[in-house]
């Protein structure tokens, strides 16, 4: 199913270029008035879902929430996992792993193709693919003709400068806009065409929209923020410490995981849920 049609020349009526830029003033006067300024505070509640040697990565929540699948290596190559279930088996490293609408498979990102749970192959790609939320519709990015070309199902969003690195490919909530990041910049742009505006004015390491479509929270130097999409808003931290976060992925219900760095030995991290969140 496609999303419905949008006007051609797509724009985010976001304040997101200001209130993303996260200059030392900003961040300083955001952390101090998350610290005393939020009364009362939300009740959160952290979760280990995982607990594996090495590092678990990448993790992503069904629709339904009954699920979290990631990113964990075995017999030295990077494979998908769920809970303590291997999902695949196969001499090459995986990545990117995304639900499809009902719940019931995954897709991910292997060998220069994306390809749907077990091993059914589904289109030659350059990085990880997205699936819509209202049905099946993959989007994905290709190479043609020397340019990079960001696909919704067999429909070109825009053409793309090659030599960039594209990753963290979402459709919003509502399926009308594609986002991803292009060299560390999120990237928004209508999923029926018009020109990418860039959504962030720092380095972001990955990024998920919000179920009700507020915003985007985002990664950036192992912190969580808010980035809302309301004219005039501005952006919230959503972790403190010591410890990193990265790789969120959040469900319909508002639960949140990641992969957690920090607790542990180097080069080791975890999955953990956040409930009762607020943004």
């Amino acid at each position: 199913m496609e999303p419905s049609a949008t006007p051609h020349r797509s724009r985010v009526p976001w304040a997101l270029a200001v209130a993303v830029g996260l200059g030392s003033g900003l961040a300083g006067y955001v952390i101090h008035a998350a610290r005393v300024g939020r009364i009362p505070k939300p009740i959160v509640q952290v979760q280990r879902l995982t607990d594996m040697p090495g590092s678990e990565e990448a993790p992503a929540i069904s629709p339904d929430g009954k699920g979290v699948a990631f990113v964990a290596m075995s017999g030295g190559r990077r494979q998908i996992w769920m809970g303590a279930a291997e999902m695949t088996h196969d001499d090459a490293d995986h990545y990117g792993p995304r639900w499809s609408a009902d719940s019931k498979s995954l897709i991910y990102f292997s060998g220069g193709a994306v390809w749907e749970s077990p091993s059914k192959m589904l289109v030659d790609a350059l990085a990880p693919g997205d699936l819509s939320h209202r049905g099946k519709t993959l989007a994905y990015f290709r190479l043609r003709d020397g340019a990079v070309e960001l696909m919704a199902g067999d429909h070109a969003v825009v053409k793309l400068p090659a030599g960039e690195r594209y990753s963290n490919l979402r459709w919003s909530p509502d399926d009308k806009k594609l986002s991803y990041l292009q060299d560390g910049n999120v990237m928004i742009v209508g999923a029926f065409g018009g020109d990418p505006v860039r959504a962030t004015n720092v380095p972001v390491q990955s990024f998920t929209w919000t179920p009700d479509n507020s915003g985007l929270i985002v990664s950036t130097r192992g912190e969580l923020w808010f980035i809302p999409r309301k004219e005039g808003s501005s952006p919230s931290q959503l972790t403190f410490g010591e410890l990193s976060y990265e790789s969120p992925d959040i469900g319909p219900a508002g639960s949140l995981v990641v992969s957690r760095k920090g607790l542990y030995a180097q080069g080791e991290s975890d999955i953990v849920m956040f409930s009762g969140l607020k943004w």
